[in-house]
């Protein structure tokens, strides 16, 4: 493909119905919450909103007829801007993230969307492809693919690691609270209607005398748990029950959705580093978040979420073997060097600035609740008891381990971050000591990874000699690493 060409037309009628979906809420409190309101911004808002809906949409043409591209045997040139124009070039080779999301819309008209993730900085860091047919999403895959991995065999074979089945997804559901959606649900429709109905005059007052009875109390709990429980476990399957991880030799592929699919690669060599995360439900529940750290992240289609979490619902022990399937050239040991008994007395004795102002300004105003004069002293003693339940959970936590080209930290207080590294990965190491750590003879190392954003890595008082043999250790990276 060597001309410039403009995305698909079928772009246009994905940018009107965003555009109708974005303006619906507006038109439904116009013209039908505010329909007799009189008020000047609401009665000057009706008269303006078809003008801006159609201004809206000749925009849509506008920027569709402004934005082309052309791809040849190494570069993807792109020119967009309708008052002013720019151009950029972006080479394959800066490709590291591959992903594919195709919505419902997508797969009704049989097309999907393409984004080349490059792990720059900016705005601009990714090439998109919103509307995109299958057979040229392919062809760019393949384009895009045979560049960045040139050394890649001609028939590269797929392994599958993981796929869940009915107990992860159960176990999924449970962890992530998803029974808890429609809650949540219900209570924003509430908040939201309630601002312009009043549903205690309208609505409340039936319910009222619906639910005198207990027994009809009871059944409409035991009712709203079931209709809870069998939600929160259709959102999960919907958005995990056609999970599947795969390698080959040079990249990692991840599919996931069951209406809407996604699916993503991630280039071995880019990996910086293997994060394993847990919150207090799943150590609890005993599993993990497999978080791959890469120079590029890309955000799941309006979510956040990095697509190189893994399953975010693995057992521990599973956790750390699927990781080493897909990257052989990683260890990971479970059995780190806890902190030294000096490093907890260290952190209780050392003095809390935040108790210290906290506590004066208690007895300074002395408030009151429920008539207590004493509780200043109590919140005093409150913050007092979680400050120590902080110190001793990060002590307990805390782990740290020099394994070869290998380093692990692990931190947190009530979740935890595993974080493993190879050394040839860390772009900068560093070692530090404050007045009060030299007392107990204690010091703090610290690894940086390139990353979106990037990634610190570090423990807090860990035995001083460990300091030199960690600068002794990142040292060697000269003979792992070749500078160009």
């Amino acid at each position: 493909m060597k001309q410039a060409r403009r995305y698909h037309p079928l772009l246009i009628l994905f940018g009107l119905i965003q555009l109708l979906r974005n303006s619906a809420f507006i038109a439904l409190f116009l013209f039908v919450m505010k329909a007799g309101s009189q008020s000047f911004l609401i009665v000057w808002g009706r008269k303006l909103f078809l003008p801006f809906i159609a201004l809206a949409a000749l925009y849509v043409l506008i920027d569709w007829l402004s934005n082309k591209y052309e791809v040849d045997d190494a570069y993807i040139h792109l020119s967009k801007g309708i008052f002013v124009r720019s151009k950029r070039t972006v080479p394959f080779t800066k490709v590291q993230n591959i992903q594919r999301h195709t919505s419902l819309l997508h797969r009704l008209f049989g097309f999907t969307s393409l984004t080349f993730e490059t792990g720059m900085d900016g705005s601009e860091s990714a090439v998109e492809f919103k509307v995109i047919s299958l057979k040229e999403a392919n062809w760019l895959e393949e384009m895009v693919s045979a560049k960045t991995e040139a050394e890649m065999p001609e028939e590269s074979v797929k392994t599958l690691h993981f796929s869940p089945g009915k107990k992860d997804l159960i176990k999924a559901a449970f962890t992530s609270l998803s029974f808890f959606v429609l809650l949540s649900l219900i209570a924003s429709i509430y908040t939201k209607v309630s601002d312009f109905i009043d549903l205690e005059e309208r609505g409340m007052g039936f319910l009222k005398g619906f639910l005198d009875s207990w027994q009809v109390q009871a059944a409409a709990i035991i009712f709203f748990l079931i209709i809870s429980v069998l939600a929160g476990f259709l959102r999960t399957y919907i958005k995990y029950g056609k999970y599947e991880i795969f390698s080959d030799e040079t990249r990692i592929y991840i599919r996931k959705g069951f209406l809407e699919e996604t699916s993503f690669s991630i280039s071995k060599d880019r990996v910086q580093a293997i994060e394993i995360k847990q919150n207090m439900m799943k150590r609890l529940t005993g599993v993990a978040e497999v978080k791959l750290v890469t120079a590029g992240d890309v955000a799941e289609g309006d979510e956040k979420e990095g697509v190189n979490s893994l399953f975010p619902f693995l057992p521990v022990d599973r956790a750390c073997k699927i990781a080493e399937e897909i990257l052989p050239a990683y260890e990971i040991l479970q059995k780190m060097h806890p902190l030294p008994k000096n490093a907890l007395w260290a952190s209780l004795l050392k003095p809390s600035l935040l108790w210290i102002l906290s506590t004066a300004a208690l007895v300074y105003f002395k408030p009151e609740f429920l008539g207590i004069e004493e509780t200043w002293l109590a919140g005093s003693i409150l913050l007092f008891s979680l400050i120590v339940f902080v110190r001793i959970a990060g002590y307990t936590n805390a782990r740290y381990l020099i394994n070869g080209p290998f380093i692990q930290f692990k931190t947190g207080i009530v979740g935890t971050r595993l974080f493993i590294s190879k050394r040839s990965k860390v772009i900068e190491a560093e070692v530090t000591a404050t007045r009060w750590q030299k007392l107990f003879g204690l010091a703090s190392i610290q690894t940086v990874n390139r990353g979106k954003p990037v990634q610190y890595a570090s423990v807090e008082n860990v035995p001083a000699d460990v300091a030199p043999s960690f600068y002794s250790w990142y040292k060697s990276r000269r003979e792992e690493v070749q500078i160009k």
